[in-house]
């Protein structure tokens, strides 16, 4: 069954399987879902900056983005920013997730000594319809591996408990939110873009 366009009004399933060779593919399929949510929630092992590939019209759609993650190294995330100013494709992306986070909109916590497996989205509608996307939150292409990368989307009962699963880590999860903006707007000062002062 082909993944619709407008999930949250048009899915008559409860489930799509996805794979490396799926089309449409995880990037696009994340993205469809991201516009149309009021909320997104993800808990994710580890992230990297110059993974996250999605745009504006994703990234800004949400009201409110909650991001949960096993592992955050400061360092690590201070040589991505610098890498991100210093490319053209990568500058405009660090200054959205720097405004997310300075608005609010996009608020991040750790959770060291908790543990979820595997990578998990929900993404919550305005009605209360949630869906929820399971599985290795993998956007650059090729996948690192020669698969296969297997996710799911799952709606209905099993996406609202994956909803209560995640607020129940969320309320146990440290505040991260000021400390990874200071790191990303450090990295932006450090490298302004070309022929401009920095911001």
């Amino acid at each position: 069954m082909a993944f619709p366009d407008d999930v949250f009004h048009e899915a008559p399933s409860p489930a799509w399987l996805l794979d490396e060779e799926s089309q449409p593919d995880f990037r696009t399929v994340y993205g469809r879902l991201a516009r149309k949510a009021h909320r997104i929630d993800v808990a994710i092992r580890k992230i990297r900056l110059a993974g996250v590939s999605l745009g504006r019209e994703e990234l800004g759609a949400p009201a409110t983005i909650r991001l949960i993650l096993a592992e955050i190294d400061v360092l690590t995330m201070a040589s991505e920013a610098e890498s991100l100013a210093a490319r053209p494709s990568g500058r405009w992306r660090l200054e959205l997730i720097i405004r997310l986070l300075e608005t609010g909109a996009l608020d991040v916590r750790s959770a060291p000594l908790g543990g979820w497996a595997p990578d998990f989205t929900v993404f919550s509608g305005t009605e209360s319809a949630h869906f929820t996307l399971v599985g290795p939150h993998w956007f650059e292409r090729p996948y690192p591996h020669r698969g296969p990368a297997v996710a799911a989307v799952h709606r209905g009962a099993g996406a609202r408990r994956l909803a209560r699963r995640f607020r129940q880590i969320w309320e146990d999860a440290h505040d991260v939110r000021t400390p990874l903006l200071e790191t990303l707007q450090e990295g932006w000062h450090r490298v302004p873009a070309s022929g401009q002062s920095p911001r």
